[in-house]
């Protein structure tokens, strides 16, 4: 058994993303690395296993085909059988099969050969046994290990045996923006120097507004902060999601809490994806494509404790004018490229009240207008 890493680099200029996958072999394992084929991120692409580059400077279109890396992969070579009389055999798993005619042949080796095996997750390999010497596979199970963290804008990277679909057409985005001076100063700095006019973070400026407020806010979305693991900025927002239904009517989300078409599911923060120690100010990014192309609003459940909580505020209504404008984001950050909208209201302001963070925090879309 060792363990390894697969580590997958977006180069997109002005979007240096990067995710890891570690996983745990006990043998030879083949792994496919794609992109999923609503990722409109462009690359090019480094693919690492451990600290070794296997792939460098990977199009767009060879990720999206995917490619292939091997772990403790030998080149098996297979050992001829000598010219004997044969004698009726006992098969084992991976037999050679040694027949017994009515006179003496003599079986010709055949050249050394490299078998490709393709495992099948769950399901060891099994060789047909024939007159041709049959070399001793190692059968495994070739795991199917799923990678949280996406490169932008949601690009799924994950490596698999097989194709894995996404889960919703689209999702809700949870940005948690840390009130901490250093994660404000980093932003703001940033914003400043990527050409914001009016907006420097919401713990900067305050509730942004004016005729600059969806450059400015496009401008946000591309802070790296976003993909998580730098400071207070802990996680990659594109795993801080909740899909948005899309059937009429109404049901009920992951978590068994009600939800009605167009609204996004409960999202839910816990002690791991965030600092506990300090505040954070959140705001939801909704895709317009996701809640059929047009919006003037949507009302929010906000609570702490369990899934479905309202316990700070039921039907909370979001600022009306920031809700009605288009954010346009672009390719190559955290979520995926497209047109937005942004909820935020006072009671998803400076979160907990009372710092620390003791229990779950959950966001969930209630109706829209």
């Amino acid at each position: 058994m060792a363990t390894h890493n697969i580590t997958v680099t977006n180069n997109a200029v002005g979007c240096n993303n990067e995710i890891e996958q570690q996983l745990t072999v006990t043998g030879c394992s083949t792994y496919i690395v794609r992109l999923t084929t609503n990722s409109n991120a462009l690359g090019p692409f480094n693919v690492y296993l451990d600290s070794s580059i296997y792939y460098s400077a990977q199009t767009r279109t060879q990720m999206l085909n995917g490619v292939v890396i091997t772990i403790e992969c030998g080149t098996p070579t297979p050992t001829p059988t000598p010219s004997i009389t044969p004698t009726n055999v006992t098969q084992t798993p991976t037999p050679t099969n040694t027949p017994t005619p009515t006179e003496t042949p003599t079986n010709t080796p055949t050249p050394s050969i490299t078998p490709t095996i393709t495992p099948t997750p769950g399901l060891s390999p099994s060789a047909t046994p024939t007159n041709t010497p049959t070399p001793t596979e190692t059968p495994t199970n070739t795991p199917t290990p799923t990678l949280t963290p996406t490169l932008s804008p949601t690009p799924t990277l994950t490596p698999t045996n097989t194709p894995t679909p996404s889960s919703a057409a689209f999702s809700a985005y949870l940005f948690p923006e840390p009130q901490d001076s250093t994660s404000l100063n980093d932003l703001g700095t940033y914003m400043f120097n990527a050409g914001a006019t009016s907006f420097f973070g919401w713990g900067n400026t305050g509730t942004p507004a004016g005729p600059n407020y969806a450059a400015d806010m496009a401008i946000y979305a591309q802070f790296s902060g976003w993909t998580g693991a730098v400071g207070n900025f802990i996680t990659n927002v594109s795993s801080l999601n909740g899909p948005i239904r899309q059937s009429s009517g109404s049901g009920v989300d992951s978590y068994g809490c009600a939800q009605n078409q167009y609204t996004f599911g409960s999202i839910q923060t816990d002690v791991s994806l965030v600092n506990p120690a300090i505040q954070y100010t959140y705001t939801v990014w909704i895709p317009l494509a996701g809640v059929g192309g047009s919006m003037n609003n949507m009302t929010v459940d906000v609570g702490f404790g369990s899934a479905c909580s309202t316990s700070v505020i039921n039907d909370g209504v979001p600022d009306a004018t920031n809700a009605a404008v288009n954010v346009v984001v672009p390719g190559g950050c955290a979520i995926p490229a497209g047109t937005y909208r942004i909820l935020w209201m006072n009671e998803l302001y400076s979160q907990p009240s009372s710092p620390p963070l003791s229990t779950t925090f959950w966001v969930k879309g209630d109706t829209k207008s």
